[in-house]
């Protein structure tokens, strides 16, 4: 009986992550391109929602699923491995962060501030910089070319071109980080997140649990 019980409770985990990396896909189809290579990307609401209401791993692949499913449908040069990384630490600095006893809002705009300054402006800005700016390959292999290459030859440094980026960087944050506000908020998601907890908690052990949070 409890080999059942628990097959239901590992379908449901499945099912949610499949669904939000769909979604994810789906949200980085439907970027509002803005000018100098930035966009307002729904992305981050769905990674954000994953990583408080699910945890980090599920983070992690709905956040890298999503964009390589969206690569891989719709390729844009090549893939840049440092955005990858950015997206998938979106859900993650919010699974981390709302472990912290602190009111909602509190940990969204924290989640908010580190993802702006360590994944939109570090690690997706310097990517991008790579790809557009440098001309290298912007993955691992790109990034060895730059150490050992003429840097004389790069039209725009880094710092320059996070300058340009930076406030486009901050509008689309501020929408998606409102959108998640206005999901954090809604009384239907906490009462499907609620039921979706007791079910889980009702076909597992303890220790097999959804890290949930709801506080």
């Amino acid at each position: 009986m409890q080999k059942g019980v628990f097959f239901v409770n590992k379908t449901l985990k499945i099912c949610c992550i499949a669904m939000l990396s769909a979604l994810s896909t789906a949200a980085n189809f439907c970027t509002i391109p803005l000018p100098g290579n930035n966009a307002v990307s729904f992305t981050l609401a769905v990674c954000f929602f994953t990583g408080i209401y699910f945890g980090v791993l599920p983070a992690v692949v709905v956040g890298y699923v999503g964009d390589l499913i969206a690569h891989i449908i719709s390729p844009l040069g090549d893939y840049n491995w440092f955005v990858a990384i950015s997206v998938a630490l979106y859900g993650v600095v919010c699974a981390l962060v709302y472990k912290l006893k602190l009111p909602r809002i509190a940990k969204l705009a924290i989640s908010a501030v580190i993802c702006y300054i360590v994944c939109l402006c570090g690690i997706n800005t310097f990517g991008l910089w790579l790809q557009y700016i440098v001309g290298v390959q912007p993955g691992p292999i790109g990034l060895w070319d730059l150490i050992v290459g003429n840097h004389e030859t790069i039209k725009k440094s880094f710092w320059l071109y996070l300058a340009a980026r930076a406030p486009m960087s901050a509008v689309n944050l501020v929408v998606n980080t409102v959108i998640v506000a206005a999901l954090q908020e809604s009384k239907a998601i906490a009462k499907l997140v609620m039921k979706m907890k007791e079910r889980s908690s009702a076909a597992a052990n303890p220790e097999e649990d959804l890290p949930i949070n709801l506080h």
